[in-house]
């Protein structure tokens, strides 16, 4: 596990790169968003301006507060694992951990309370299983749990949520090994 700011900095400049800037589809139930943070959002924290002029520092405070420490995602051992756990998170709520307790269950055959909640159990669990393993899984859950929202005015989004999909593999696939055996991002 590398240093949890540095993580948590590649981690941002990963969310960054899949969610893009300023959007207001109408198709999209977040209504308006920047860097992937939809008003409702922005305003729980106390942001009072044109969603357009929402800061990257702003942005930053939320994804790190309401995605990884939140989710406990800096207690990680692994950072693909990380980093795959605050994707889907970020872009579906509590799921993110309730899949990956499913996948957890699916894999080890244990009995994780499917929660959404990243507790000591779940924790113990992510930092015991093989990487490899888990995220294969845990992507093909996070495409099908896809599948199954794409319909109505959100069937117009799912190539862009399957390409989320491919462009954290390619991350993850990208992502260099050191000497600890934990996982590092590549500059």
């Amino acid at each position: 596990m590398q240093n949890n700011d540095r993580r948590f900095e590649e981690i941002f400049k990963y969310l960054l790169k899949v969610e893009g800037g300023y959007s207001n589809d109408k198709n999209d139930s977040g209504g308006k968003t920047k860097y992937g943070i939809t008003e409702r959002e922005a305003r729980s924290h106390g942001y009072k301006g044109d969603m357009r002029n929402l800061s990257l520092d702003f942005a930053k405070k939320i994804y790190e507060e309401d995605y990884y420490k939140k989710n406990q995602l800096d207690k990680v051992e692994n950072d693909k694992i990380a980093l795959s756990i605050c994707d889907f998170s970020v872009n579906s709520g509590s799921y993110g951990v309730r899949k990956a307790q499913e996948t957890l269950n699916k894999i080890n055959g244990t009995n994780l309370k499917v929660d959404g909640v990243l507790g000591e159990k779940t924790l113990e669990a992510l930092n015991e299983i093989n990487p490899e393993t888990f995220l294969k899984e845990y992507h093909n859950s996070q495409r099908k749990y896809y599948n199954s929202i794409a319909y109505g005015k959100n069937k117009v989004f799912l190539k862009g949520w399957q390409n989320r999909v491919s462009t954290k593999e390619n991350t993850i696939r990208n992502m260099n090994t050191v000497k600890n055996n934990s996982q590092s991002f590549t500059r």
